[in-house]
């Protein structure tokens, strides 16, 4: 696929596969309690984020501490999708923070609300002591484009990367996957959704060139977002690269 079809898949995605994400947001129940939190931007916008932090938490104590980037339109509603079915809970009993934020204005954070996100880090920093200094990223559907552009914007940030599914949302992201050198790669992919698992080898294909620690699994079979990288296993993952 040559890259200026990456610049007009990701326009789509929202009306292709709403009704994927709305059969997801059915499988899940509400977050218990879910507060969100305000940061005000100097650019005039509000960012809303949710935080969840373990049980007992201790502020002088440090922890692994994710950046989970929603799936869909990025609204409340698929933050607390995400939160349920994949980093919630599962990482909260972990002894982990998790932090999502939700997109404002409908401005998805690879379409222009990225821009806050060092903000929002910032922000973190100064209430949780952070493993490692770096934060761990993920992300799902329009969240693993998101998830991309972010850490190729600010790579020094961040201990790894998984998408399920996610790859660089444009041609001028996918020229910078070198910046990814020092940051290990995750991949995942549902079988029959054959445009996102061909991106997503594409990319892996370039960041095996590049020497970058990339993996990549498709699941034969499963749709967009795979049911079989949900919960524990995620977070099993993720365990791996802490420092």
């Amino acid at each position: 696929m040559v890259p200026s079809r990456i610049n007009r898949f990701p326009s789509t995605l929202s009306v292709i596969f709403v009704g994927l994400i709305t059969l997801l947001v059915a499988q899940v129940v509400p977050a218990k309690e879910l507060v969100y939190q305000e940061l005000a931007s100097g650019a005039g916008r509000t960012l809303r984020y949710a935080l969840l932090l373990p049980d007992h938490f201790d502020p002088t104590q440090t922890y692994p501490t994710l950046l989970a980037l929603p799936p869909g339109g990025q609204d409340e509603t698929m933050v607390e999708a995400g939160l349920n079915r994949y980093w919630g809970r599962q990482a909260t009993a972990r002894g982990w923070v998790v932090v999502s934020p939700v997109a404002p204005e409908g401005v998805l954070f690879f379409q222009g609300s990225e821009k806050l996100i060092p903000a929002l880090l910032d922000e973190i920093q100064q209430r949780v002591h952070i493993e490692g200094g770096k934060f761990h990223l993920t992300g799902a559907s329009n969240g693993g484009l998101s998830a991309f552009r972010i850490a190729l914007k600010w790579p020094s940030r961040f201990q790894s990367l998984v998408v399920l599914p996610g790859f660089p949302p444009d041609k001028q992201d996918f020229a910078r996957l070198d910046r990814l050198a020092e940051i290990p790669v995750r991949m995942f992919a549902g079988g029959a959704d054959t445009r996102w698992a061909e991106q997503e080898r594409r990319t892996k294909k370039q960041l095996d060139a590049l020497g970058v620690d990339a993996a990549l699994k498709v699941f034969p079979g499963e749709g967009h977002i795979p049911a079989s990288i949900a919960g524990d296993r995620l977070m099993e993952l993720f365990a791996g690269f802490r420092p």
